[in-house]
């Protein structure tokens, strides 16, 4: 499995505290069964603004370690950036980097307000000739209250990563509703453990993917956890199909 969401650089935002908990938490998510893994800690303007360059050297000290120790784990340069009209901008200055630097670019919008400004910054990206992937849809309350609109991002363009751990109610049971709606749509691209801490999501992996293959296959869930997440590792582009309208109601 590929992790294309997480948090596992030590002290530049809310996720791994230090160095320790840093290996702690990959030799968790080795154990729990990743190959690769994204560091996308969080990229917000005035408070999180740890450039690439930092980044990679960061990434590429905690390469070295894996390898003395012989953890068969990759992690790959990334981050969540925070929506703002500037986003574009600092992708394109090499301020926030892409992930693993291919064409795909992880951001994420607020919990529970409405950005005016979404369609315009997905439009700029893919000018820029870039993917959007949107996190954690499933999270905010504007999807929650009308899925739709995440499946109108789509026909525009973007694509969607949802948190594996919704599942399990993790987020609430809106969250968990709402990710089902998805999932039943054909609007779920990728799935990510956006995992902060040491003893958290990866401890919980054996759980989290009966749920999913009791919900979609495991045919589907390989897609979502290994085949799409590969196309990003080798920049290559993902055949999307279009999803299917969300209806009304609630599934539970």
């Amino acid at each position: 499995m590929i992790d294309v969401h997480t948090h596992i650089l030590p002290s530049i935002d809310d996720g791994s505290k230090d160095i320790e908990e840093t290996f702690k938490i990959i030799s968790e998510a080795c154990s729990a069964g990743f190959t690769d893994v994204f560091a996308t800690s969080h990229y917000i303007e005035g408070e999180y603004e740890f450039n690439k360059t930092d980044r990679e050297f960061i990434i590429e000290a905690i390469m070295q370690k894996v390898e003395e120790e012989n953890i068969d784990i990759k992690i790959h340069v990334g981050a969540e950036g925070y929506i703002s009209n500037e986003l574009p901008n600092l992708i394109k200055e090499g301020v926030v980097p892409t992930l693993g630097d291919s064409r795909y670019v992880l951001f994420e919008l607020p919990l529970r307000a409405k950005v005016m400004y979404t369609e315009e910054v997905i439009n700029k990206l893919i000018q820029m000739k870039l993917v959007p992937v949107i996190a954690h849809p499933e999270r905010y309350e504007l999807i929650q209250d009308e899925p739709n609109i995440a499946i109108d991002w789509i026909e525009q363009g973007a694509l969607l990563q949802c948190n594996y751990a919704s599942i399990i109610g993790r987020y609430g049971m809106k969250a968990k509703e709402t990710l089902y709606k998805l999932l039943d749509a054909n609007a779920v691209h990728f799935l990510g453990t956006d995992n902060h801490r040491a003893g958290s999501i990866y401890t919980r992996m054996d759980d989290i993917l009966s749920e999913y293959k009791r919900k979609i296959g495991k045919e589907k869930l390989y897609e979502l956890s290994e085949i799409n997440p590969r196309s990003i590792i080798n920049d290559e582009e993902i055949d999307v199909d279009m999803p299917r309208k969300i209806k009304k109601g609630r599934l539970f």
